[in-house]
């Protein structure tokens, strides 16, 4: 028998032990602790950018400190690291916020997550309903006292160049099936809000503003193709890289209904020019013009060539030119309407 310190020192020892032991086993059982998949930088929101590829089944190609690329057999996602600027399946489009590079990881902001890169990889994800295709409103921009563009010297006025195009594309849409309105089938002025206030009388289920472009500097070397979707809530337009517009990015407008469809219609029809027209891609890029502000229904934005450049502007000066860009646009319609089918069959 033990004397009663001695027992009493086992006893505690013991016990000791069992509190260690029972410890240990449940430290084992704990999950590890993982990093977390989301931070806040700069007051904006983003997520770990290599957990949202594998949700999706997309795998690290190659990573370096300027880019981080994402692919699977239908998707090649291509980031420029500190930059709105990336390829998507080769394709030139820019988020509304930079992907950045933190504590030795990338990340992509949460809003380009959910209505830029998620519409375009999968799109209908997490939308009550599949919009339908049957009407489409097409507007030729400005008209009557707004020339919009002018090349002198090819005597070429974008006004004259978006009508021609976007009867051919007129033609083009109705012999596929679809109820066609032109906003205006001949040289008068419409105000913004005009064409908003057709596209809803129509009760359109596509818009398509069609435009032609201008930069007075560099003008003998800027050339190409840019789409425009609306700029989704708290974004900042591609132009506002200084992010100067915080009103603007703070208010809803009528067309933020339709971010996610405004990014899957706009990232095919950008998509269909460059193939099509095989122009220099310019990108597909966020604004707040009014007629996607006001829209009442998805809306894209062409930019479909530039004026200012002397050689292009000869292109466009040209029925057979026009008639291509018609084509380009028609085609958009096409991948569109094929994704609204797929997505469908998928809900």
């Amino acid at each position: 028998m033990f004397p009663a310190a001695t027992r009493s020192v086992l006893l505690a020892t013991v016990f000791l032990l069992g509190l260690a032991s029972a410890w240990a086993a449940s430290a084992a059982r704990k999950p590890p602790v993982r990093p977390a998949t989301s931070i806040w930088l700069g007051g904006t929101e983003y997520i770990d950018l290599a957990t949202f590829c594998a949700r999706y089944g997309l795998k690290p190609e190659k990573s370096s400190t300027r880019r981080a690329v994402y692919k699977s057999s239908w998707t090649s996602l291509d980031f420029e690291i500190d930059s709105r600027d990336h390829l998507i399946n080769g394709v030139r489009v820019y988020t509304g916020d930079s992907v950045r590079s933190h504590r030795g990881r990338v990340w992509l902001s949460q809003i380009d997550a959910d209505v830029l890169i998620t519409p375009i990889r999968r799109p209908g994800t997490n939308q009550a309903r599949i919009p339908g295709l049957k009407k489409i409103v097409i507007d030729p921009g400005h008209g009557g006292r707004d020339p919009g563009k002018v090349n002198t010297r090819v005597s070429i006025l974008e006004k004259n160049a978006a009508l021609d195009t976007a009867r051919r594309v007129q033609v083009l849409l109705e012999k596929q099936g679809y109820d066609v309105v032109l906003t205006r089938n001949d040289d008068r002025y419409l105000d913004l809000a005009d064409r908003a206030e057709i596209t809803q009388r129509a009760r359109a289920d596509f818009f398509i503003s069609i435009h032609f472009n201008s930069v007075e500097v560099g003008a003998e070397r800027v050339t190409g193709v840019e789409v425009f979707s609306l700029t989704p809530h708290h974004q900042f337009s591609t132009s506002d890289a200084a992010r100067e517009d915080a009103a603007e990015a703070k208010r809803t407008n009528p067309g933020n209904r339709f971010d996610h469809w405004n990014a899957v219609a706009s990232y095919g029809m950008h998509r269909a020019m460059i193939e099509t027209l095989r122009a220099t891609d310019r990108g597909l890029k966020r604004a707040r013009w009014k007629v996607l502000v006001l829209a009442s229904c998805p809306a894209t934005y062409v930019e479909a060539g530039y004026l200012s450049n002397h050689d292009e502007a000869r292109k466009i000066a040209t029925p057979a030119y026009r008639q291509k860009i018609a084509e380009a646009i028609a085609h958009g319609v096409r991948d569109y309407a094929a994704v609204l089918t797929a997505a469908r069959k998928r809900a």
